[in-house]
Parts: structure tokens; sequence; C-alpha cells
């Protein structure tokens, strides 16, 4: 028989067929949907006609997914995703199904028990398959190249994955092209979590005290995400984003760093990438600003790696919390990190605050430098230049002056947290070269809540609460923003009460 496979595909009819193909398989669903609903009701004969309708549905489903390309041509290489795809299945489904029935639902359970089994007896037969028709000259095709791996229904996927359009799915399950891991490899993603901002130019650059040098209508784009680590063993986070209740700020004429609005809460764009909280083994912390801790309660069977500076200033207790010292000596011309898993290191770079840290990841020949806030915007690297944050002056510098040696000596990947340089730097493995600066992208249209009353730190995100005040440094509840004293302070980051935006 003459193949069809991917005849559509790269074609003008692509997004025809692949809409077609989509409907016929929702009409799969529905007239099995259909068939049930039927049934309850004591239509048997009404039921088997939804049933051969569905059938039908299937074929022509089936027949828009190969005309389009949909799945890979390697017939034996699809056969053994989709085994292994079943054999996961039953345990998937029996979890489920425990899960329904814990919540009250029995029958419903039963039935889903019933499925699960179904799903294995597939692998069992997909494997019969296997083992009495494949060739012995099939030879495996993945060998030498890169392998995705779906972590819901394990499907493999062979090639260079980011030459996908962004909507591509798993054809398997659904799941979206960011939820693939490399498999046998490690792998970095971007949890996104605010976008559209701005910083300007004197507070991204202004730190050696010279703000006026610096044109304050000149902005950089600003975002804010952080970063999951998979090391196809563990899953690691670094850092954990604003607080779930942390109001958006308001931007007026004095915001030196607008970090944007909301996409999502940390633990929704974490689910988005694939990963559930139970997931992760552990935490590596940059720094106690709130913007970099806001959901480490949303962990609590995760190990969190925290200097003991930063984890003593935050006075955080509990036997998950792993005080780090930095004890395994020097790596390149850093002199103490911590060694987090094979390719993972944790770094002490102090400076933007007393116990600040950088996360360093060896993959593929390249290193990923997870930094925190070294710099706020990339320009900053390349014009050597500290923004206006910093606890210690000195030791701000010379971490800068090791990043900027680190960069030069090292294929680097430059891997910020408020920049969207940060994850576009990451998704293009864009190496750092300190001699060819990287283009200023202009700042985008300006999208910010309305004031709520109360203030928001720019730097770290503490919120300044009228009706609460700041009993802690002697400011009583019912106290105006305006009216706190002009040498107060923010009390977590110990920036001035400039540093404040209304919320």
């Amino acid at each position: 028989m003459e193949s069809i496979h991917g005849l559509t595909k790269g074609t003008e009819l692509e997004s025809m067929i692949k809409a077609i193909g989509q409907a016929e398989a929702n009409g799969v669903m529905m007239y099995y949907a259909l068939a049930r609903l039927a049934t309850e009701q004591g239509l048997d004969e009404a039921a088997e006609k939804f049933i051969e309708a569905a059938n039908q549905e299937a074929v022509h489903a089936g027949f828009y997914a190969v005309l389009n390309g949909k799945y890979p041509k390697d017939f034996w290489s699809l056969v053994e995703t989709v085994r292994k795809a079943e054999i996961n299945g039953e345990g998937q489904v029996k979890a489920m199904a425990d899960k329904v029935r814990a919540a009250g639902f029995a029958a419903a359970a039963d039935e889903m028990e019933i499925f699960a089994k179904q799903e294995g007896h597939h692998g069992v037969i997909l494997t019969e398959i296997i083992n009495k028709y494949k060739p012995a000259d099939a030879g495996d095709k993945k060998v030498g190249a890169k392998i995705y791996v779906c972590p819901v229904c394990g499907y493999e996927y062979v090639g260079d994955i980011d030459k996908e359009p962004d909507d591509w799915t798993c054809p398997l399950c659904g799941q979206p092209k960011s939820a693939f891991k490399l498999k046998g490899g490690i792998t970095i993603k971007a949890v996104k979590l605010y976008e559209n901002g701005f910083m300007t130019q004197p507070f991204a650059m202004g730190g050696n005290g010279e703000t006026d040098k610096f044109d304050p209508n000149v902005k950089y784009r600003s975002t804010l995400q952080n970063y999951v680590i998979d090391t196809g063993k563990e899953v690691i986070l670094v850092d954990t984003g604003m607080p779930l209740e942390a109001p958006d700020m308001v931007v007026d004429e004095k915001t030196q760093i607008y970090i944007g609005s909301r996409i999502k809460d940390y633990v929704s764009a974490l689910r988005e990438l694939g990963y559930e909280p139970d997931q992760v083994s552990k935490i590596l912390v940059t720094h106690k600003h709130a913007d970099h801790t806001g959901e480490l309660r949303s962990f609590p069977n995760a190990k969190i790696y925290i200097s003991r500076v930063e984890a003593d200033d935050m006075k955080l207790e509990g036997d998950n919390i792993i005080r780090t010292d930095f004890t395994d000596g020097a790596y390149k011309n850093f002199e103490r990190s911590q060694k987090i898993a094979d390719g993972v290191y944790y770094i002490f770079a102090p400076g933007h605050t007393k116990g600040n840290s950088i996360v360093i990841v060896e993959s593929e020949g390249l290193y990923y430098m997870i930094h925190g806030d070294v710099t706020y915007t990339d320009e900053a690297l390349y014009n050597d230049r500290l923004s206006v944050v910093f606890e210690d002056w000195e030791a701000a510098c010379d971490t800068l002056a090791r990043v900027r040696q680190f960069i030069r000596e090292n294929p680097t990947v430059y891997v910020s947290t408020h920049t969207p340089l940060g994850y576009e730097n990451l998704e293009a493995k864009r190496i750092v070269d300190l001699d060819k600066p990287v283009e200023t992208i202009a700042v985008g249209e300006i999208k910010a809540a309305e004031s709520t009353g109360k203030y928001v730190c720019s730097i770290c995100g503490q919120v300044y609460d009228p009706a609460v005040g700041d009993p802690d440094h002697g400011i009583p509840a019912g106290t105006a923003f305006e009216d706190l004293p002009d040498d107060w302070k923010c009390p977590r980051c110990r920036q001035p009460k400039s540093a404040f935006n209304p919320a």
C-alpha cells in the first residue's frame, strides 16, 4: 500500500487537516459518551449505533493523523513508544482510581481499575506484536539523536523538539512541548511568572554611586522568572518566585523597576511545565528576597539549600532547611562551592545580599549560570556595572568581577531572573561574548494595576500596609506611607523608602 504519511505536512492544507482530525478525535469521545449515556437510560440499540459512529470517527481521525504526519514514520519506534506509554498508563490510571475512590465515588473507581488493567494488557499485546513481527534488521534509529520524553505518557520525541511550533503537543496525551524532558541529560526550564515590566538605567547600572551619569529615560525590559533543573533523576528548583498573595505594583514617575504583570502564580507555572510540587527534591535559594523565596512553603518535602547567612536572616527552621557552608572547595575561579548533583553546583557569591549565591549547571559542554540578581539586566553585565541594590558593595564588585572572568574562560549561558533575556538566552543556548554587547530591545506597553493603598518594595517585594504599619520598627498601625520617617527602610532588604511603589 502506498503511504500517505505526511503528504499534507508543511503545506497550506496542514492546518485544515489538523482541525478536521481534531474534530474527528473529539467525535470519538462524544459518540462513546453518548453510548454510555444511552445505556444508562436503557437505550441499548441506540448505544450500539453511537458506538458504530464512534468507531468510524476513530478511523477518520487516524487517517488525518497519518496524512498530516502527526506521528513519526518510523513504525517500530512508534509501536515501542506506545507500548511503554500503555505500560505506564496502567499505574497512572490505577493511581487516579485510588483518588476517585477516596473522594467517595466507589462505582466510578471500580470501572477505572478495570481500565487500568486494560491499559496494562494493551502493553502486553504490543510486546507480543514486537516480538513476533519486528524485523531483525529494524535497528535503533535513535542512536546519536536527542530524545525528549513526555513526563505524563512516556512518549519519546526523537530529534530537535525546538523545531516544532510553540503550539505542538504530545501526540499521545496532549502535553505541551514545554513539558518534555531531554532523556539522559539535564534540562533547564524557565518558570515564567511576570512579564512586560521595565527598569531604568540608573537603577540597573548606578551601583557605583554614579546614578546621575545615567539616563532615567532609558529603560530595559524586565520580567520575573525562576528556574527548574531536571537532571533526569530529580527535580531541582532555583528560587520560588513571589508569594501567591503578593499584590501587583503600580507604576508612577518614580518607579525604578517594575517586574510587570503576573502571568501565573509559581505552583501553577511549575505545573504548566509538567511538574507537581511533590516531585521536587531540592530547592536552591540564591538569596532571601521575596521574589526568590515567596513559595518555599509550597514544597514541604523538598530539601531547601540556602546559605547560612540568608537562612539566619530569614529565621528559617525545619528539618528540610539545609544551612549551606559551601564546603566542597573552589569551583573554577569561585572560592567556595557545594556540589548538589552531577553537573549542578551551588556557589557562594556574596554582595547583592551578604549570603548571596549562584547556581551553575554543566550540560552538553556549556555552563548555565543562574545568578539571581548579580545583575538585573544583561546590559549591566556587558558594561561591568552593578545595580543600586546590594548589602556589601565590595563583595558585590568582587562577585561581578569573578562572574565576568568565568564567562571569559568558559562557554557560558547567562540565565537571569529579572529580564526576558534570561529565558531567551536559555532557549537559544546563547553563549555570552563580553566584547559583543547584547542588543537592547525597546520596552513594550506597560499595563499596571490600580492602586490598593498599599506599597510594595520594588527590590524584594515586601508589602507595606498602612493598616498594619511596621510594629517591629516602631511604626504603629494606621501610619500612612507618606508619614513614614524619611530614614525608614524596608524591613526585609533595608532599601530606602524611595524603593517602594504603590501596590
